[in-house]
C-alpha cells in the first residue's frame, strides 16, 4: 500500500510539471512569433530606409532641395513668379 502511495504522489507530481512544460511551451511559441513578425517588420523598415537613402544621394532629390529650400535654378532656366 505504500509503494503504491509512493508511485500515485510522483505520478500527479510528473502530471503537474508536464502541465506547466506543456504551458511555457505554448507560451515560447507565442513569443517565438511574435519575434518573428517583428523580425519581417524590420527588415521591411530596413529596406525602405535603403530605398530613402538610394532616393537622397539621388541626382532628383539634390534638385528638388535646391529648387525647393534654396530657390536655385539653372543658368538657362525662365522663372515667372505670380504677381501679388
Amino acid at each position: 500500500m505504500g509503494i503504491a502511495f509512493v508511485v500515485m504522489v510522483l505520478l500527479i507530481a510528473l502530471l503537474v510539471q508536464s502541465q506547466n512544460l506543456i504551458r511555457k511551451n505554448q507560451q515560447y511559441t507565442e513569443r517565438k512569433e511574435e519575434l518573428e513578425q517583428e523580425l519581417k517588420d524590420q527588415e521591411i523598415r530596413a529596406e525602405e530606409i535603403e530605398n530613402l537613402k538610394d532616393y537622397v544621394n539621388s541626382t532628383e532629390f539634390i534638385e528638388k532641395v535646391a529648387r525647393d529650400k534654396l530657390g536655385l535654378v539653372y543658368e538657362d532656366e525662365i522663372i515667372f513668379k505670380a504677381e501679388e
